[in-house]
């Protein structure tokens, strides 16, 4: 998801990897030069063609940060046991004013990314579609989930948790610390439980409301059975169909 910590997670990952002796080249996707990052978007059949000759090239993991679900071939190789991963996720009250602040920047800047985000409506309806992917996700063996909250605040645990989810050895607070020191991990913030001073309590249960179901199998559930069972939604919607408070 969005505005959850994927960058910290990639750069941690990234990170393990090099430090286990994993090369993690910027892979040469059609198309798309210049790319330094194995950050997609979405996936399509020449990219996921290029990772695999990439994969084969290297003999060894190489970490990829996508914000698009996962395509059968993407499937295939996890539920194989080719692929592993984690999925990130968040507050959405929090990942909501995190995207609020990206659409103001984005529209300064005249950037495409987030600038339709104007209002807290426009938030919420983001953070349903990427729920859906969120559960794509998590209904795959292989995939973890991780918290927002942990990445940010406790990053040496967050690290920990994917050197295991890895198979890896290696150190978790020196990993930590040189992934916090490198400047690539684009925090906006920081800061843990916005919403408690920048929303209102009115809409803050609007919130809970539209997203009880996430609230009851995922925030602050570390021990949340996986992978979720099929058709699993972690919104309402019918809650979702009602406007916020006047407030919004």
């Amino acid at each position: 998801m969005t505005k959850c910590g994927s960058t910290l997670a990639f750069q941690i990952t990234h990170t393990a990897l090099m430090e286990a002796g994993c090369p993690q080249p910027a892979i040469p996707f059609p198309g798309e030069s210049g790319r330094r990052v194995n950050f997609i978007p979405q996936m399509s059949e020449g990219r996921e063609s290029a990772i695999r000759a990439a994969l084969s090239e290297t003999g060894n993991p190489i970490v990829i940060k996508t914000h698009g679900r996962p395509t059968p071939r993407m499937v295939n190789w996890i539920e194989s046991g080719e692929g592993r991963g984690h999925a990130i996720f968040r507050d959405p009250r929090d990942m909501a004013l995190s995207m609020l602040d990206h659409g103001r920047t984005a529209r300064e800047r005249n950037r495409p990314a987030f600038a339709e985000i104007h209002t807290l409506e426009d938030a919420c309806k983001g953070i349903a579609n990427q729920l859906d992917s969120l559960t794509a996700w998590l209904q795959l063996p292989g995939i973890a989930a991780l918290q927002y909250d942990t990445l940010a605040f406790q990053t040496e645990t967050a690290a920990q948790h994917i050197l295991e989810q890895l198979g890896l050895g290696g150190n978790p607070r020196r990993i930590a610390r040189r992934v916090l020191r490198s400047g690539k991990t684009l925090m906006n913030k920081g800061i843990a439980s916005r919403y408690k001073t920048e929303m209102s309590p009115e809409i803050s249960a609007a919130f809970l409301s539209r997203f009880r179901p996430f609230y009851d199998i995922l925030l602050d559930k570390p021990d949340v059975a996986l992978p979720l069972r099929p058709n699993t939604i972690l919104y309402d919607p019918e809650a979702l169909a009602k406007p916020l408070p006047a407030a919004a």
